[in-house]
Parts: structure tokens; sequence; C-alpha cells
């Protein structure tokens, strides 16, 4: 079954065609390439912002349940949350909105992010100079469709293995700087115990 059979999928906007030159109508987070980090979540501290000339309609903006997928290199998906809600999707993106009766999010989340289909997205891609990926390749991709109830093991093992993979990444990066204070600590102690 092709994806495009049971899910929206889109392209995003085009910004030229609705940036302000001055006077915005609308202000709005701006969804850019930087801000999606290859572990396949959404920096907010990197988003931009978006002056519009008018209000967007919603088929641009992030909803809870989006997928929004790169379609150039490293071609991550991401899942909207709340967090990342209403945010500007620009055309560097695509936009897919399942029906959860049938396809869950975060089951199509962590589909969209395995090496195989990351694979085929970079064979479809080659003849590009660019190495950009066109929306038509998720419309037309194949999906084999699990019963809800196997769609909520894969997803719930994802969301798992993500936040422990996240949580594992600030514990590093609290041991490094606890290992540089004390390093740092005792070689102050040791110039100022023998006076260097």
């Amino acid at each position: 079954m092709k994806l495009g059979d049971i899910a929206s999928v889109r392209s995003g906007l085009v910004l030229s065609r609705k940036l302000a030159r001055e006077n915005p109508a609308q202000r709005y987070r701006l969804l850019n390439l930087r801000s999606v980090a290859p572990e396949g979540y959404i920096d907010l501290n990197e988003t931009d912002v978006f002056d519009a000339k008018e209000k967007l309609p919603g088929e641009y903006l992030s909803q809870v349940g989006d997928i929004v997928i790169r379609l150039s290199a490293p071609y991550t998906a991401v899942l909207i949350d709340a967090e990342s809600e209403g945010m500007v999707i620009s055309s560097n993106f695509v936009i897919v909105r399942t029906d959860p009766q049938r396809l869950l999010p975060e089951y199509l989340f962590w589909l969209l992010n395995t090496p195989e289909v990351k694979h085929k997205m970079f064979e479809s891609s080659s003849s590009n100079m660019l190495g950009a990926i066109k929306a038509k390749f998720f419309s037309d991709y194949e999906i084999a469709l699990l019963p809800i109830s196997e769609q909520q093991k894969i997803a719930a093992i994802n969301a798992l293995a993500k936040t422990e993979s996240r949580l594992l990444q600030q514990l590093a990066k609290a041991k490094e700087q606890y290992y540089e204070i004390i390093l740092r600590n005792t070689y102050n102690e040791y110039k100022r115990s023998n006076q260097i």
C-alpha cells in the first residue's frame, strides 16, 4: 500500500510567497534545516522567526502528530509534539499527516528513520546534483501496514530508546563538565599550595 493512500503527504511552504517585507501581519516560529537534529528531534533553540504578510493556512503549520521530513540529506524525519506545534514548515521539508486509526505517527516516525528507508531515499536522490528528494517519493512509498497493536509496540520501544539515548548524551556531557571542574580545581589547588 502506498503511503499517499493512507496519509496526507505535501510539501512545505515556499517562504518567499508569504514573506512580509515590512509590517508583518503574523509572526511564526520557523522550522529550518539547522533545527532538525540528525537523531530525529527538533532543537527549539535553533528555530528562526518568520514574518508573514498574512495569516498562514493550517496546512503549512506543524500540528501534533505530523511527521516532518528533510528533503535533503540526511533525510531526517521528526515527530511534531506540543512544544513544536504551530511552526511554519518550509519547502525544505515534506509534511505527512496520518490517520491514527490506520497508521500511528509514532510508528511512521520510526519507520522513516530506519537505515533501510534512508537508503531508499538516498538512492532516489542520487540522480539529483543537490541530493534532494522529491515529495512524490513519500506519496509513492510502499508501506506494509502492520496491525495497530504491533505499531504501538514498535512506537513504544522506539520512544524508550530515544529517551534513553538522549539521557545518556546528557549524562556524558554532565560528566565531561564534572571532570573538567575537578581537573581545574586540582590544578589551581596545586598552584596555590606551591605558590606557582
